[in-house]
């Protein structure tokens, strides 16, 4: 690949209430650090032209706790550049209006503004090993590509701008699934790639089943 940044579009959805958690769940600790954040850093390691990042509930909680560079809030619909430090790559950040809506509503919202093919993430898995998404990168071409673990697909995945037209179609809660028939996935050997966290329990259980596996980042 190279050591200069690709024309990819790294995205993390981080936009869902989360209401299962019972508290903000992107913001929850996991191991000294809020869950989102685990994603956050992944993303800012990875070779990417640029990194957008949607936003939905609990917006101007998640920009005071993860971006202390930010010194406003961001008005439903608005977009902004900010830095979550003076070292690290600037993100764009979106706050989605429609959130509530489904997933779609928020690829919609990164399909506008990423000048790019997307590399998705989701705000609630923090386990998707580094060399996992490094590998779909390594891939990337004119068709959808993603990490599997034992035949289920998983993420990152990769979206190609050829289908952003169909993006921009895309509502309700099923993200980009119906544009995934010819997506070729990378199996991985690492349950992170398919768990994400919903309640409390999901956290500890996965958790107990991380122990068992070596994060790539780490």
């Amino acid at each position: 690949m190279g050591g200069g940044a690709l024309e990819v579009s790294g995205v993390v959805l981080a936009a869902g209430g989360g209401t299962r958690m019972g508290q903000p769940k992107l913001l929850v600790p996991l191991e000294g650090k809020p869950l989102l954040q685990w994603v956050l850093e992944r993303v800012e390691r990875l070779p990417l032209a640029e990194r957008v990042l949607v936003l939905g509930a609990h917006a101007d909680l998640v920009l005071r706790s993860l971006f202390p560079l930010a010194n406003r809030s961001l008005p439903a619909g608005a977009r902004c550049v900010l830095s979550r430090h003076g070292s690290l790559p600037p993100w764009l950040v979106v706050r989605n209006p429609c959130w509530a809506e489904g997933m779609s509503t928020s690829l919609r919202a990164a399909a506008q503004v990423a000048r790019h093919g997307l590399l998705v993430f989701l705000g609630d898995m923090p386990w998707v090993p580094e060399e996992g998404a490094r590998a779909v990168l390594a891939h990337v071409g004119d068709r959808p590509v993603a990490l599997g673990f034992r035949g289920q697909r998983g993420f990152p995945v990769y979206l190609p701008l050829s289908l952003r037209p169909e993006i921009l179609k895309l509502s309700g809660d099923r993200g980009a699934r119906d544009l995934l028939g010819n997506c070729w996935v990378l199996e991985w050997d690492h349950p992170g790639v398919v768990r994400d966290v919903d309640t409390p329990e999901d956290l500890t259980s996965s958790i107990a089943d991380h122990e068992r596996h070596v994060w790539a980042d780490r």
